[in-house]
């Protein structure tokens, strides 16, 4: 078998394996996120949703298992009154969904709603 021919089925056979390895740490990171929301620690929530979303993202994962993964970090930014971070990641939930043709599972307006609602209740809101 010529070398490259080898080569090329070891480059195929590391993406494979490095994008189970990212999708793997972004179940395990979405698991440490609910324990942390559940606990109450809202910025170790949205560091742990975050980094699950990237990985999903580097991992070549759903798009709506990342759209989740958004709207859940968007939740623990509003909660841990990161506002900029709260809006970013749930316009990206809202973009995640569109582009995979489906609505998001809540609504636009209901997920920014949700978002005002929380910068109010931080003092930042109107």
């Amino acid at each position: 078998m010529p070398r490259r021919a080898i080569l090329a089925l070891v480059v195929v056979a590391l993406c494979a394996c490095s994008t189970q390895v990212e999708l793997r740490m972004a179940a395990q990171q979405e698991q440490f996120g609910r324990e942390a929301a559940s606990q109450g620690d809202w910025a170790q929530a949205l560091r742990s949703y975050a980094a699950a979303a990237k990985n999903v993202e580097l991992g070549h994962g759903d798009a709506a298992w990342q759209a989740r993964l958004h709207d859940l970090a968007g939740r623990a930014a509003s909660a841990a009154c990161r506002d900029e971070a709260a809006e970013w990641h749930f316009r990206n939930a809202i973009a995640l969904a569109r582009r995979d043709g489906q609505a998001p599972a809540p609504g636009d307006k209901e997920v920014m709603d949700r978002y005002q609602r929380q910068a109010k209740a931080c003092g930042t809101g109107d």
